[in-house]
């Protein structure tokens, strides 16, 4: 299965957007990235993890987080704004936001190498929240993976 299908799929379970957003929120990670090296594990496909980590890095500095921080920054109430106008605009900005997301993820797949067997998921999560810089505590990681399973 592609990788953009499968996100969809599995960010839509409750539990794993939570474990995700964790990841996002309180150490610096970036969602699609997780989906990847995830959708890598279940596809048992091998990629370069940090190669893929340094596009990340680059896109979330420049693109993802800028965008995401906009979003976040209307998304209360603004005095002197029109609620009705902020909200039409705020949806545009998650739109391209989610359009980014999926062009990184269609990137990333591209990093990735043919399908295979399975390989370990909490080592592959693992793998690539080590080859992003400072990984979070395997408890973040393992709830992300249990979520997936």
């Amino acid at each position: 299965m592609r990788l953009w299908p499968w996100a969809l799929e599995v960010y839509a379970r409750p539990a794993v957007a939570q474990a995700c957003l964790s990841l996002q929120d309180g150490h610096g990670q970036n969602v699609p990235y997780l989906l990847w090296a995830a959708w890598r594990a279940s596809e048992g496909r091998g990629a370069d993890a940090r190669a893929a980590a340094q596009l990340v890095r680059r896109w979330d500095a420049e693109v993802g987080a800028p965008l995401r921080s906009v979003r976040r920054a209307i998304k209360p109430a603004w005095p002197g704004i029109d609620d009705a106008a902020r909200e039409i605009f705020r949806d545009a900005v998650k739109a391209v936001e989610l359009d980014g997301e999926k062009l990184l993820m269609e990137s990333l797949e591209a990093l990735s190498g043919d399908p295979g067997p399975p390989l370990d998921l909490f080592e592959t999560l693992l793998e690539a929240a080590r080859a992003s810089g400072d990984p979070p505590r395997d408890a973040a990681l393992r709830a992300l993976a249990e979520a997936l399973t």
